[in-house]
C-alpha cells in the first residue's frame, strides 16, 4: 500500500511539472506574440498630443509604384514663406514599402524601408527631414479614408465635400486636405505650413524581388 502511494505521488508530481511547463510555454508564446505586434505600431506625432499610426498598405496600392513632387511652403504673416521642393518615389508590395526622397536634380535626401509583415522599419535621412512624417502625410492623401481614420489618435476626420476633408482635434482644425485629380493640397493650420503633392507617375510592379532590387540599385547610385 505504501508503495502504491509513493508511485501515485511520483505520478502527481510529474503531472504538475508538465502542467507548469505547458503554462510557461503558453505564457512565453503570448508575450512573444504581443511583442511582435507592438513592433509593427509606428506612431508619428502630427501636433501637440496628436498622433497618427502608420497604416498597412491598402489592397488598391499593392504592387504599385508612385512618383510625386512635394512642394512644402511655410506660411508667414505679411512675408513670403520659404519654399522647398523634392521628389519622392514609393514602391509598395504586399510585404514591403520602400520610399526614396531626392532633390529635383536627383540627389538622394532620405530612404525608408518598412517590412510590413515583420514590422521592421528603418530609414536614413541625410538632411533635417522627417521621413516618417512625410510618409504619414502621404498616407493622409493617398490611403483610403477608412484606413486614415483608423490611424488617427486624439483627432478625427470630417468630410466637407468629395474633394475636401479636415482633420480635427477638439474644436480645432489641424489639417485641411483638398484633392483635385492628381494634385493634393494639405494645409497644416497649427504648424503653419502647406504641402502640395503632385502625382507625376504611377505604375504596376511586375515582380516584388526584382523591383526592390532595381530600386535599391538606383538609390545606391
Amino acid at each position: 500500500m505504501s508503495m502504491n502511494n509513493a508511485n501515485e505521488h511520483v505520478v502527481l508530481t510529474k503531472i504538475k511539472q508538465v502542467k507548469l511547463t505547458l503554462l510557461l510555454l503558453c505564457t512565453a508564446f503570448i508575450v512573444s506574440a504581443c511583442a511582435t505586434r507592438a513592433i509593427n505600431i509606428h506612431r508619428v506625432m502630427l501636433g501637440d498630443n496628436i498622433d497618427y499610426v502608420l497604416q498597412p498598405i491598402p489592397d488598391n496600392l499593392i504592387n504599385t509604384g508612385i512618383q510625386a513632387l512635394f512642394t512644402v511652403k511655410e506660411i508667414k504673416v505679411k512675408q513670403q514663406g520659404e519654399e522647398k521642393q523634392f521628389l519622392m518615389q514609393v514602391e509598395m508590395t504586399e510585404s514591403h514599402l520602400l520610399v526614396s526622397g531626392m532633390t529635383v536634380e536627383g540627389l538622394s535626401l532620405f530612404t525608408l524601408d518598412w517590412h510590413t509583415k515583420l514590422g521592421t522599419l528603418s530609414y536614413d535621412n541625410k538632411i533635417a527631414i522627417e521621413p516618417l512624417r512625410i510618409l504619414a502625410e502621404l498616407q493622409l492623401v493617398l490611403w483610403p479614408l477608412a484606413d486614415i481614420s483608423q490611424g488617427l489618435e486624439q483627432s478625427k476626420m470630417t468630410i466637407k465635400t468629395q474633394g475636401h476633408r479636415e482633420i480635427i482635434s477638439g474644436n480645432e482644425v489641424i489639417y485641411q486636405i483638398k484633392q483635385q485629380e492628381n494634385i493634393s493640397h494639405l494645409l497644416n493650420l497649427k504648424q503653419h505650413y502647406s504641402i502640395v503633392i503632385e502625382e507625376l507617375e504611377r505604375w504596376q510592379l511586375s515582380a516584388e524581388h526584382d523591383s526592390y532590387k532595381e530600386l535599391e540599385q538606383r538609390i545606391e547610385q
